[in-house]
């Protein structure tokens, strides 16, 4: 060992840390580039493997065979981790019946659903590829780890390198040892042309591999097929001829710590980095080599006079016996007898000069060639495993091509356009306001919440908005009823390449039509303004109740009359948008904007809320709260199988978080009809009381606008009751305990 290097202790506990930090940058490299760049590269793995153990052995002051063994097993966790992460996102984003959900509801398990199924196949062979590379990556790291013997004690490595001389006299000290005999040294330049050749084909073999794990959804587009299964076991298994390459260059041409030694006309196999801690002979010093020289003499000559070796097991072999057994121009294969009787094979690189294990074999004069065998089997080996995996996915579509439709029922309509409809014009009009949004109906349709009810025919009609969108997003709800379990087939009024047909001057439109299984018809109609806000108005009726034309024309007399006022509302602005409703002509009111995915895409809605210069916004942009005269808001949209669910759901919450709710209040109501519901909480905040009006009601299916109303004693001033008096008006309540608040300050 070198005695300039003293033998270091290794802290684990900071090793750890350590390894700990380098997982958490490896990991969220993967993450980020799943998210941002759409494609599966593995050679992350790889930067993550060198993260972790470079982690730990900076902290930990060097890497054991129990270090590395700890590094496995975080990098494994890392690994699987952000697999897991990346796989819950993309199901919550592409799969609709968990869109919406708390991402660690998700994580923690997966409902049975085809399409999360299929995607965790994909990810799971994501993982397998990533376990790959990050065994490629640690391979080298592993192999220095295991190959390295124990630390010695100082004492011994004084014994070792001293020779016991603190023992001796001084005229001992300059002795040399009696036996004499020939060194044989690697040439680590004799095996370049292996190390080129063979790691060339590897590089070259996994820079081929993610260019095709990169192509892969052009591939998938060209052959129409999904290359999951057959693709991802192909890339495991060509895998093994990198680690075959790998394996060839370590057995030619990382021995620098080998050296061989004709003495007493024997041949001995030394190993440099047992006997002396030395690892490359090529790096020491003349004097030191000097010192190695004598080390390795005296043990030999230990050995030959029958005293016990003090050195490491398999640090000097004996080839006794020894027989040749074939040779290439890479290396000599020997044999020899062993210390039990049997014999051994031995491989011997040809990177020693002027060396030949046993006479009649061809001496070692200059650099091995370049070895290109390898490198062509493994290119063959991975189109072989590649093409399998190509013909496997390739069998599988064509079994499954029967149980797939052609093309998404949402691309193109199944039937021609119908043509153009007539616009009905009633006898009487009703005009309404919806989120700054004007439009007329039928005077003689009856209307609640959104909804308007044909109570000639039974068909009823209900409105939605929605701001910041496009049209692709305007597609995607017109043919959200495509997805009903009872789909039967679909039409669109325009069938145009855009999918939109102008309307005005400033608006678009389209109308597509459901029919079902069970003979019911469901019409979503739409108008987009040039501005990004989408005036829906969906209708449901049966065939046998009123004809789809009749239904039609209706639609497309109020898509005629839908006028746009509001202000252009986007991603980057919508939280400085609210604004006094001038449509209501409101004093204290204001619309503002909130984010929503129900609609199966990133959209805004509009909510009314007491105006404030600074509202807060929270659970990134899908609430708000805003307080203004003593009267505080909080508006968000949550999923519920009813508004009652959803109040109680809410007054949950409030207590989990450490607001005590007073007993004996239970003043509670529901109306099923308009499925509204309405709770009156007193819980305290802060140390004082708070009497709050939790409300909530359907605004589309399956989910419901929540507000949470509560009076602040301590801030209401001469403004609050007519504040009060207009919420009540546009939310349609009464709420005499908040208006008790005023009455009693005034």
């Amino acid at each position: 060992m070198n005695p300039e290097k003293k033998a270091q202790k290794e802290r684990i506990g900071r090793g750890i840390l350590g390894a700990l930090l380098g997982a958490l940058l490896g990991g969220a490299v993967i993450v980020f580039e799943d998210r941002t760049a759409g494609t599966f590269s593995p050679i992350f793995g790889v930067a993550a493997a060198i993260a972790v153990f470079q982690g730990y052995r900076q902290l930990a002051g060097g890497l054991s065979k129990r270090g590395a063994a700890i590094c496995v097993i975080i990098l494994m966790a890392v690994i699987a981790g952000a697999n897991q992460i990346n796989c819950t996102m993309e199901v919550i984003e592409t799969v609709d019946a968990l869109q919406g959900r708390d991402f660690v509801e998700v994580f923690g398990s997966f409902e049975e659903i085809p399409e999360v199924r299929e995607i965790q196949s994909w990810y799971q062979g994501h993982l397998l590829v990533l376990y790959l590379f990050c065994l490629l990556g640690s391979l080298p790291i592993l192999v220095r780890a295991f190959r390295e013997p124990r630390a010695r004690t100082k004492a011994e490595l004084d014994e070792i390198l001293l020779g016991k001389e603190q023992e001796k006299d001084p005229e001992q000290e300059q002795e040399k040892p009696e036996l004499q005999g020939t060194l044989y040294l690697f040439r680590k330049a004799w095996m370049k042309p292996v190390r080129i050749s063979a790691g060339g084909a590897a590089v070259a073999l996994l820079v081929a591999l993610v260019a095709l794990m990169m192509l892969m959804p052009r591939l998938e587009e060209r052959f129409q097929i999904r290359l999951a299964f057959g693709m991802t076991a192909g890339i495991f298994l060509s895998f093994l001829p990198l680690l075959w390459i790998s394996l060839t260059i370590t057995r030619y041409c990382n021995v620098f710590q080998i050296l061989y030694v004709r003495a007493a006309g024997r041949l001995w196999r030394v190993n440099l980095m047992k006997l002396c801690r030395v690892g490359d002979w090529e790096t020491l010093p003349p004097a030191r080599q000097a010192v190695v020289r004598d080390d390795i003499l005296w043990e030999l000559e230990n050995i030959l006079n029958g005293d016990r070796s003090a050195c490491d097991s398999g640090a000097v072999t004996e080839l006794r016996d020894i027989q040749a057994e074939r040779e290439d121009r890479w290396s000599w294969t020997v044999s020899y007898e062993t210390d039990s009787g049997s014999r051994k094979k031995l491989k011997i690189p040809k990177g020693y000069p002027d060396f030949v294990p046993v006479m009649g074999m061809e001496r070692a004069e200059g650099p091995a060639p370049y070895r290109w065998l390898p490198g062509l089997a493994a290119l063959v080996l991975t189109v072989v495993f590649l093409g399998g995996g190509f013909a496997v996915d390739s069998r599988r579509a064509s079994q499954n091509e029967g149980d797939a439709p052609a093309q998404d029922s949402r691309d193109l309509p199944e039937e021609p356009a119908l043509p153009d409809i007539p616009v009905r014009v009633p006898e009487t009009y009703t005009e309404f306001v919806l989120s700054e949004i004007r439009f007329r109906v039928d005077g003689e349709f009856q209307y609640s919440r959104r909804r308007f009810l044909d109570g000639k025919t039974g068909t009823s009609y209900r409105v939605y908005t929605q701001y910041g969108v496009d049209a692709a997003d305007a597609w995607d709800t017109l043919t959200a009823q495509a997805d009903d379990p009872l789909y039967d087939r679909l039409q669109a009024v325009y069938s145009g390449e855009d999918l939109l047909a102008p309307l005005g001057e400033t608006s678009r439109y389209n109308i597509v039509s459901v029919y079902r299984t069970d003979g019911t018809i469901r019409h979503t109609a739409a108008a987009l303004s040039d501005t990004g806000a989408l005036f829906t108005l969906e209708a449901e009726h049966t065939q046998g109740g009123q004809s789809p034309e009749e239904v039609l024309a209706n639609l497309m007399y109020t898509l005629e009359s839908v006028r746009f006022e509001g202000p252009e509302v986007t991603e980057e602005n919508y939280q400085t948008k609210i604004h006094l409703s001038e449509t209501r002509n409101c004093a204290y009111m204001a619309t503002a904007y909130i984010k929503t995915d129900h609609f199966g895409h990133e959209a805004l809605v509009d909510v009314y809320v007491p105006y404030s210069d600074a509202p807060i916004y929270a659970s990134e942009g899908r609430a708000i709260r805003t307080e203004a005269h003593g009267l505080r808001v909080y508006a968000s949209i949550f999923p519920g199988e009813n508004a009652k669910e959803v109040v109680e759901a809410r007054q949950r919450v409030l207590a989990s978080t450490g607001q005590v709710h007073e007993d004996g209040v239970d003043d509670q109501s529901y109306r099923e009809d308009l499925d509204a519901a309405c709770m009156l909480t007193v819980y305290e905040e802060n140390g004082r009381k708070r009497n709050a009006v939790l409300y909530a009601e359907s605004m589309w299916e399956g989910y419901y606008l929540l507000r949470e109303i509560t009076g602040l004693p301590e801030q209401i001033d001469g403004e609050y009751l007519p504040l009060l008096k207009e919420l009540e008006g546009i939310f349609g309540l009464t709420m005499p305990v908040l208006e008790q608040l005023g009455d009693a300050e005034t």
